[in-house]
């Protein structure tokens, strides 16, 4: 069994360590020299010139560097070059070096700005004033097959840099780390198992209906690993330099029918020319804590309101009574040693067995769902050398990240080790060969429940852990983890990636690229086997059949070729010209193979020979290929006008030989009109206006099968069918064959996007907004459903199109507080909706499907029109509404259930008179139902705010959702289930139900509200299996709509960095302290328990305090 980490005295230890170090630097930092009052000085060529102070033979040269606006640079790197002499400019703006001689050569560095030189010389301290650079227009972008300046992009693209994500920040899943960072990049959690892996991601929301008729998937797009297919789990963040995320068809046009729903460009680190050997190595340690379980009420609520309702009978256990319960749980909250004269009373779990009755009851509270969490551990180590001449450039990097997640044990751990190395070498002047190696191993053990109530919400919280009075296991979520056996699952991701770049001539550079990987998974699973009662005593055995031993292996290779060439030409200074063209093709293969063996002999040894009982296997094999030629145009004016043309011939072995190939052509156009002379006299304001416009077409294969076109047979040699069922013999069958379609084609999504960028006053305020529409046509699925007798479904086909607009909008500032502090300000929101635009079933356009017109997630349900109230009936003893009271169709109201408006009549029958029914469920006919919402995520959002003062860097992430409709009729949200409420606890914020004054119906006040303003219908008149009127209580109304809108504070991350001038003294390039908390808290209106981007309970969300220190030699 794997142990937790818990040594707190080490980490105490090397916590105050880290507390020595940071008040040692504080002390460095106050002993530097500092000098106020500097002047501006220069050469005789005009030149900047240090002044220089002679100490001991040596030289101190002091000076200070500003911007254009006269602000100081706070953290601008002044070195002399060739050498390891070098600080940075204090919060003041200031920097003082000592040297071995003159002349000296200083080089004044930092980003956003242009490198300065300056001369020193005997003089005046030198005044630096840093230049914007070029408004970071030479910045460049990756792009497909091929980087571009970001001033001469046309199409919607958005790239981050991932030390500038991250920060100091220790998060070891790269797409929990672009949460919120990228507009239009929308990233959820399936789950909250530890390795946050598995993430979805989507760009601007595409989705297909393919495969389904009822309602729409995401796409997942095109994620690109140094430009070859790969999974973002097995990345290191550390070993990444930049995202790009390519957003319209223009733009990803290049990478034709795998990139319909974009594409995610992963560019990895590799180090710049003369780049000296360097060695960083940086660890953290986590705890790791759950938050937001679900919320029981206590006893001393639970018990009256079930008496109130069911008796004074529990019939969810034992049928204890109620009345004793409540007089024996106040005896022992107020004096515990009086209950050994009343009973048995079992101390550890608080179960009294009562003389009065001998029944088992339960005393002792504690939340169910945090009796099995836990304070998990996570650590990793991170190990990075890089270096460069002016010929070779090298990296090699290991991670190691281990994470123990909440529940109690560890049955829910996750391991991921990762190696990186990678080598350029300039052959030639014209020629360069590039090699790089990746590994990762992914080990997640996770613990699978057998029983069913690991995470169920009808179990109670006075349901104690432990052993019952009769010697059996107590079937709580503890027990379930204590007693179940974990899932191994190892992942193995080998990844060989080989570049060879030629340039022959000036202007053109030719590329070919090669990738192999393989993703191998191994998973073995034994259910074991173990016994427990339940509240009601009786004892059951996981699992309910025979033990079983699960082995599986699978594996996925791809084989990737690119070549391509890039021509640049320019014409009279003034006309650039590039055009890039090449040839990819992508061969993929992946086989599977499944054993289950039953009844094992050895338990703790479990294998397939040790089988007393059935062994089934099963495998599949699935392989496809694509083979692509493609182009990209591009044209600029002066660097004012800009036009880019793409176009990608793709064939696919997904479709069938006559519709295999197509032609899918984008086009994109930029203005750079701040380069305008006529914008002359605002540039002192306006830095970039550009406003681009682009329109492109896509094919997308992803919706298509491996075989589709092919009408394939099963084959079952393991069949019992027209047997007895016994093990004694077995047929073997072949299925009938599916039905075809020899005619379809390729989805084909068409994208129209309109955006203007920005960047104004010096580039403090940048920008950029976007406007699309994103047309998916010729969708691929399954069209009406065939008659039940003919024993197929439909094939599927091209049955329609959607449509989906959204905006974008991006804002960044950077500014100064004073001298002293800096801050920066980044803002994302974006919004979108879909809509069915055309369908060739679903004729009828009934609610239950798809419908040509719905807009994708919308809600439909009933009005809330308040209580039925006894007014509302003609007498008490017959309850018969009064005329002109709305009805409920299948169900006969009394006081306190909800009553809805009734909007339209004769939908449903011709008798059909101020009647609440659903019509005939069609768009025609929806009787008084209508759209009260929608499940779309809207106004998708994340902010990054952070502040930096003499040495310590504070960061704040935010990130959420500002509108998302949501309905649930489970016990989170109502009072009691509605089925087997016998059973049923219940939760925080359900005890506001509609209650009458008397149920005496001789009282002046029989069912008369005593709570008009109730938000929960009445519970009175419920069974022990089905709580009052929930058909019709529980349908979904505008009322109980909830919003799943939230704001989660996803990190704080205060760091601190050792001042330069001390660290040189040890060689150390750089040295930093930092503390973190990743999800520090949720901001929702939903119930305790339910995670509004998972919308669900289950594995619990959690929060993680890290702790850690980066050094780089």
């Amino acid at each position: 069994m794997r142990k937790k980490l818990s040594k707190m005295g080490q980490y105490c230890a090397s916590f105050a360590l880290m507390a020595l170090f940071l008040l040692m630097g504080n002390a460095a930092s106050a002993a530097l020299p500092t000098q106020k009052g500097n002047v501006h000085d220069e050469d005789k060529a005009g030149n900047p010139v240090a002044h220089v102070l002679q100490q001991s033979g040596k030289h101190i040269v002091k000076g200070v560097v500003v911007d254009k606006m006269q602000e100081t640079v706070i953290g601008a790197s002044v070195v002399v070059p060739n050498t390891t002499i070098g600080c940075i400019t204090n919060i003041d703006g200031e920097f003082a070096l000592e040297v071995d001689q003159l002349p000296v050569t200083l080089q004044i560095t930092y980003i956003g700005y242009k490198t300065i030189t300056v001369k020193v010389a005997d003089g005046n301290l030198v005044r630096v004033v840093m230049e914007e650079d070029s408004k970071q227009l030479e910045e460049v972008v990756v792009v497909g097959y091929g980087t571009q300046k970001k001033a001469n992009l046309s199409g919607s693209v958005s790239t981050v840099k991932m030390d500038e994500v991250l920060g100091s920040r220790p998060q070891p899943n790269t797409a929990a780390a672009l949460q919120g960072a990228i507009p239009g990049l929308t990233i959820t959690s399936g789950s909250n198992t530890p390795g946050q892996t598995g993430k979805s991601i989507q760009i601007r929301g595409t989705a297909t209906f393919s495969g389904k008729n009822d309602g729409t998937t995401g796409l997942a797009p095109l994620v690109l690993i140094d430009n070859v297919p790969g999974d973002i789990d097995t990345l290191n963040p550390e070993d990444i330099e930049s995202v790009t995320v390519l957003k319209d068809a223009s733009s990803s046009a290049i990478y034709g029918a795998r990139a319909a729903a974009g594409v995610v460009l992963i560019t990895t680190k590799r180090p710049n020319k003369e780049e000296k050997v360097s060695v960083t190595y940086n660890n953290n340690f986590g705890f790791v804590n759950a938050v937001n379980t679900p919320k029981q009420v206590g006893l001393e609520t639970f018990l009256p309101i079930y008496k109130e309702t069911l008796g004074n009978t529990f019939a969810g256990g034992n049928n204890q009574n109620i009345d004793s319960w409540m007089e024996y749980l106040n005896i022992y909250k107020t004096n515990p040693s009086a209950l050994s004269g009343l009973g048995t009373f079992y101390e550890d779990t608080g179960i009294l067995v009562a003389n009065e009755d001998g029944k088992r009851y339960y005393l002792k509270q504690e939340n169910l769902y945090d009796r099995m969490m836990e304070t998990g551990f996570s650590q990793t180590h991170n190990f990075t050398v890089s270096g460069a001449t002016d010929r070779i450039r090298f990296r090699m990097s290991g991670n190691r990240y281990t994470e123990n997640g909440p529940l109690k044990g560890d049955k829910d751990y996750y391991t991921r080790m990762t190696f990186n190395g990678m080598i350029s070498a300039d052959i030639t002047k014209w020629y360069t060969q590039e090699a790089t190696v990746n590994y990762s191993q992914q080990k997640r053990d996770y613990l699978n429940d057998e029983s069913g109530f690991m995470y169920s919400l009808r179990l109670h919280n006075f349901l104690p852990d432990g052993i019952d009075p009769n010697g059996n296991i107590i079937k709580t979520p503890l027990a379930v983890i204590q007693n179940s056996n974990s899932r191994h699952t190892t992942i193995d991701t080998p990844r060989f990636f080989f570049k060879s770049i030629v340039r022959p001539l000036k202007g053109l550079e030719a590329v070919f690229e090669y990738t192999y990987q393989k993703q191998a998974t191994h998973y073995d699973y034994y259910s074991g086997k173990w016994k427990a009662a339940d509240i009601q005593e009786a004892v059951s055995t996981m699992p309910s059949g025979e033990d079983y031993y699960v082995a599986r292996y699978f594996y996925n290779a791809r084989n990737a070729y690119n070549a391509y060439a890039t021509y640049k030409y320019n014409l009279l200074q003034d006309h650039n010209f590039s055009l890039m063209a090449g040839f990819s093709q992508e061969d993929y293969d992946y086989k599977y193979y499944n054993t289950n063996a039953e009844t094992q002999a050895l338990p703790d040894i479990p294998s397939m020979s040790n089988a007393q009982g059935k062994v089934v296997t099963s495998d599949d094999y699935q392989s496809y290929a694509i083979r692509s030629g493609f182009f990209r145009f591009n044209y600029d004016y002066r660097g004012k006008y800009l036009l880019e043309v793409n176009g990608r011939y793709d064939g696919s072995s997904k479709f069938p030989k006559d519709s295999r190939f197509a032609f899918f052509p984008s086009f994109s156009a930029a203005w750079n009109l701040a380069e305008e002379n006529f914008m002359a006299p605002t540039r002192n304001i306006v830095d970039q206006i550009k406003p681009r416009v682009s329109y492109g077409a896509i094919g997308n294969q992803n919706s298509a099968g491996y075989y589709d076109y092919i009408a394939t047979m099963a084959l079952n040699t393991q069949s019992n069918v027209w047997l007895n069922g016994n093990d004694e013999g077995y047929m073997t069958i072949i299925g009938a064959p599916g039905l075809i379609s020899s005619s379809f084609t390729w989805e084909t999504i068409t994208t129209t996007n309109v955006g203007l960028d920005f960047a104004l006053f010096n580039n403090r305020l940048t920008g950029s907004f976007e406007w699309y529409q994103r047309e998916t046509k010729d969708i691929l699925s399954q069209s009406v459903a065939l008659p039940g007798v003919l024993g197929a479904t439909a094939p599927k086909q091209n049955v329609g199109a959607m449509r989906t607009r959204g905006w974008e909008l991006q804002l960044t500032w950077r500014g100064n507080i004073g001298k002293k502090v800096g801050y920066n300000i980044g803002f994302n929101l974006w919004d979108y909706k879909s809509k069915i635009t055309s369908l060739n079933f679903n004729e009828d356009k009934s609610l239950s499907y798809l419908y040509e017109g719905k807009n994708v997630g919308e809600i439909w349900g009933y009005l809330y029109d308040g209580f039925y109230t006894v007014d509302d009936f003609e007498d008490t003893a017959n309850w018969k509404l009064k005329e002109g009271v709305t009805t409920l169709n299948g169900s006969q109201p009394r006081p306190g259930d909800y009553k809805f408006k009734n909007l339209r009549d004769g939908d449903n029958r011709e008798d059909d008179i101020n009647e609440i029914n659903n019509g005939n469920n069609t768009l025609a006919k929806p009787g008084d139902m209508t759209v009260i919402g929608n499940t779309t995520p809207r106004f998708q959002y994340g902010l990054n705010l952070g502040v930096n003062y003499a040495g310590f860097d504070l960061s704040v992430m935010l990130q959420g959702v500002g509108k998302r409709d949501y309905f649930n009729n489970g016990q989170l949200f109502y009072t009691f289930m509605s089925n087997d409420v016998a059973f049923s606890p219940i939760f925080e914020g359900t005890t506001d139900y509609w209650t009458p004054l008397s149920m005496d119906s001789s009282d002046p006040n029989y069912m008369v509200a005593a709570n008009p303003n109730a938000k929960l219908p009445r519970i009175w008149g419920s069974s022990t299996s089905a709580v009052a009127n929930a058909g019709s209580n529980r349908r979904t109304n505008d009322h109980m709509l909830s919003s799943a809108a939230y704001m989660r504070i996803k990190n704080v991350t205060l760091s601190y960095s050792f001042p330069k001038q001390w660290l040189n003294k040890f060689q150390v390039k750089q040295l930093r302290l930092f503390v973190s908390a990743e999800n520090l808290a949720t901001f929702t209106s939903l119930p305790s328990g339910i995670d509004p981007e998972t919308l669900g309970w289950g594995y619990p969300l959690y929060r993680t305090v890290s702790f850690g220190a980066n050094i780089s030699f």
